[in-house]
């Protein structure tokens, strides 16, 4: 009896306890939300001023380059002024090449006449020859300087007067109402009656644009000469009509012209680049002026450093172009 209630009450004792372990060990799933706090680096673009101090264009210096385009709208009558004496002869095939240079060089869209005589004013005022023309050989060229660098006389200035003045065929071919460009070729100066002064106001009077080109005996100091001469050999009035008209004087000792003859030729070429002497320090600060105003229809171009006019200022207006360079 006792051993039967003690198996009853192990059997109830067990059936209780695997009841209570299912409650201990029964499991419950919860969602839990919980807020936490995190430190995020974020890259974020943020526009900033800050002060920097920079040197102004202030501070370089100031240069200005000032030109007039030239009025060739009627065209350009052109006179080669050529000593014809035996001294030049040493000179005779660079004559011949810088005349050449200059018909390639003039422009084509410009109505040119180029006459040779010489400086003996007698023989330039009887000259027999009609000018030179666009589209000529330069076979004529060569025969002009054959056939019209005469005599002895040393007279540049009284040989253009007189041969614009009383040459029967100049009086036909030149034509007053268009520029006028002289290239005097001298080893000697000027003999001439009337002095640079004189030859300035009367050419000055013949025509409202002239451009001058001088090709003689410089400074001994600067000359390429390989002999000495005398100060009467320097062409001292072919270099001041030169200077007085901002025009380019050669030395005539120099074994290629060709450079300075097309300088020459470019006088009479309407303005639509140029060259900067210096190098601007920004583009922001150079400025152009035409006949005073601002003209702002041109660009720089820094590898070559030029200013190239997309609008070419009109004809006989000054061009200005002022910069700051480093």
């Amino acid at each position: 009896m006792l051993l039967f209630l003690i198996s009853c009450l192990s059997d109830h004792y067990l059936t209780h306890k695997i009841v209570e372990e299912r409650i201990l060990y029964d499991t419950a799933y919860v969602e839990v939300i919980v807020e936490v706090e995190k430190e995020v680096e974020v890259e974020v673009e943020v526009e900033v001023e800050v002060e920097v101090e920079v040197e102004v264009p202030e501070n370089y210096p100031l240069w200005s380059q000032t030109y007039i385009q030239p009025s060739l709208g009627n065209g350009v009558d052109i006179l080669w002024v050529v000593d014809p004496s035996g001294s030049m002869m040493n000179n005779w095939p660079q004559v011949v090449l810088g005349v050449e240079q200059m018909m390639l060089a003039l422009p084509t869209n410009v109505n040119w006449r180029l006459e040779i005589i010489p400086t003996d004013h007698i023989r330039a005022k009887n000259l027999q020859s009609f000018p030179i023309l666009p589209g000529d050989s330069l076979q004529t060229a060569q025969a002009h300087l054959q056939n019209n660098i005469q005599g002895h006389w040393e007279k540049g200035m009284d040989a253009v007067k007189d041969y614009m003045t009383q040459n029967l065929d100049a009086l036909q071919w030149m034509r007053p109402n268009v520029a006028l460009l002289i290239i005097f070729v001298s080893d000697e100066n000027d003999s001439s009656s009337q002095t640079s002064s004189q030859f300035i106001q009367w050419v000055q009077y013949q025509r409202t644009e002239v451009y001058v080109t001088s090709i003689v005996n410089v400074d001994p100091a600067n000359s390429l000469c390989p002999t000495e001469y005398s100060n009467w050999d320097i062409g001292t009035d072919y270099m001041d009509i030169a200077n007085y008209f901002s025009g380019i004087t050669i030395d005539i000792c120099e074994t290629d012209w060709t450079s300075g003859v097309t300088q020459a030729a470019q006088q009479v070429h309407l303005i639509d680049e140029i060259q900067l002497d210096y190098t601007p320090v920004d583009v922001d600060h150079i400025e152009v002026l035409v006949d005073n105003v601002v003209w702002t229809d041109w660009t720089w171009d820094e590898p070559n450093n030029k200013i190239i006019f997309s609008v070419m200022p009109p004809e006989g207006s000054i061009i200005t172009v002022s910069y700051n360079y480093l």
